[in-house]
């Protein structure tokens, strides 16, 4: 896995599916979102309904949620005895 989006999720995803590389990683807190991880370099999108004319829209799930970075852990930072 990459660190930099891929070139589909760079295009945003569209459609049902979003692109080939998504799939289902959880439902949304939301009626009607689901969110879906990329296979390829780990972005996360939120597919939820869109308009009449594009049944689905595609939301970047880092620009509506606070994505944190992990930490390390305190206990493996600690010297040996």
């Amino acid at each position: 896995m990459t660190t930099a989006p891929c070139r589909s999720c760079t295009e945003k995803p569209t459609g049902t599916v979003g692109h080939v590389d998504l799939s289902l990683y959880v439902m949304g807190p939301y009626p009607g979102q689901s969110i879906f991880k990329c296979g390829e370099c780990g972005e996360r999108w939120i597919r939820h309904y869109g308009s009449a004319a594009e049944k689905f829209a595609w939301t970047r799930y880092r620009e509506q949620f606070t994505v944190r970075t992990p930490r390390a852990d305190p206990v493996s930072m600690r010297a040996a005895p």
